[in-house]
């Protein structure tokens, strides 16, 4: 069978190729050990067979064969040739399956971390509250959460951010924490955190709107930071927020003070922050998320500092509780599973979080608040369903 032209391995699964000169009749064998190889004829012509393939090839100058698998492979010169063999690792096909794998489990994983654990932090905010005032609770929260992350990230050889990663750190800290949690914290002292919770599912279409906004005003037409939002996605978010907007109407949610109002701020700034995280010089990995957390936290007592925020009594044993939860897990647990989320996958995907949590906080307060859910409740939770499930899809 005489070959002239076949489709190369891709040259990224490949190692450099080694050229081997063969005289008139020398013969040159290789082992195949399930890697992927290619052989490319570049002067005179060749033969080859190789063991379980029924057919033997020959290869001119210009023409290449390869495959992957096991066997023997046996090059005959049929005149003086030159061969390139490019030769791929055994194991990497395998280590890319698996590294696929890992990656799909962590989103998985990321997913119901936020789901779950931001879900129930509205009950936590509202227990903490009893006892401590918003922003020295919020800064207290963010400021031991973390120095704990930094200082494991530094025990573990983590680099110090830069200067300039700071300033980063302290702006996306700032949206995202300062403004898109601690305006929750405050308005929580006057509203339910039913109504907090429909109020921040509203963030994905925030941030939605901020992308393709973004996306229509860099130039050439293309975002600088996140990708387009597709019509599908758009569909999933209309879906998701009536879903949300419908637990309004079937539960015993309503706002009794003028300071609620600041709720209405907070998925607005929570969605910039959660777009320019993107593209900002961010440290690497947890890190980003430990430099954040200080930078807020410090920003945060300054606040409560400066407002006049006390302690009228110890905190009870309740608020402290709540704190050490919120420390833990809604800050260094969920916080680092978002980070990774905005990085690894698509923004709608890392956001479907906020559909989700309403249904959490409701669950929770049913079951550990006493509260009672209507069937309107319980409708609005199946199109919060639907509206992640067409935004998760492919």
């Amino acid at each position: 069978m005489k070959l002239t032209s076949l489709v190369s391995e891709p040259p990224s699964r490949l190692l450099e190729p080694s050229r081997i000169e063969l005289g008139k009749g020398r013969l040159w064998t290789h082992r195949l050990r399930g890697g992927p190889v290619l052989l490319s004829c570049t002067a005179g012509a060749v033969w080859i067979t190789r063991e379980g393939e029924p057919e033997d090839v020959v290869l001119e100058a210009g023409s290449s064969y390869g495959g992957e698998g096991r066997g023997l492979l046996v090059v005959e010169a049929l005149e003086p040739a030159q061969i390139a063999v490019a030769r791929g690792e055994a194991g990497k096909t395998l280590r890319a399956a698996l590294a696929k794998a890992r990656g799909s489990w962590l989103v998985l994983l990321s997913l119901l971390a936020l789901y779950v654990i931001w879900g129930s932090t509205y009950l936590a905010v509202s227990v903490a509250l009893e006892t401590m005032p918003p922003f020295l609770l919020a800064g207290t929260r963010f400021m031991t959460a973390g120095a704990l992350l930094y200082g494991v990230l530094r025990l573990r050889g983590a680099p110090r951010p830069t200067l300039r990663q700071w300033g980063a750190a302290a702006r996306v800290g700032v949206l995202l924490l300062v403004f898109g949690n601690g305006f929750v914290v405050v308005s929580q002292q006057w509203v339910s955190s039913g109504v907090a919770a429909v109020v921040v599912s509203t963030m994905p279409l925030w941030l939605a709107l901020f992308a393709t906004a973004r996306g229509r005003g860099a130039a050439g037409g293309a975002p600088a930071g996140a990708p387009a939002v597709s019509r599908r996605e758009w569909i999933g978010l209309l879906v998701g927020f009536a879903g949300a907007a419908l637990l309004h109407l079937g539960g015993d949610l309503h706002a009794a003070h003028a300071g609620a109002l600041l709720i209405l701020l907070a998925p607005v700034s929570w969605a910039l922050g959660s777009l320019y995280s993107r593209s900002l010089p961010l440290p690497e990995g947890p890190m980003a998320v430990a430099a954040e957390m200080l930078a807020a936290g410090a920003v945060m007592l300054g606040v409560s500092a400066l407002s006049g925020e006390h302690l009228a009594a110890a905190p009870s044993s309740r608020s402290l509780l709540a704190l050490a939860y919120l420390a833990v897990f809604g800050s260094i647990v969920a916080l680092s599973a978002y980070t990774y989320l905005l990085r690894s996958t698509r923004p709608a995907i890392a956001t479907s979080y906020a559909y989700v949590n309403p249904i959490v906080a409701i669950a929770l307060g049913v079951l550990l608040g006493g509260e009672r859910a209507s069937a309107t409740t319980w409708a609005a939770a199946a199109i919060v369903g639907a509206g992640v499930v067409i935004v998760s899809r492919r």
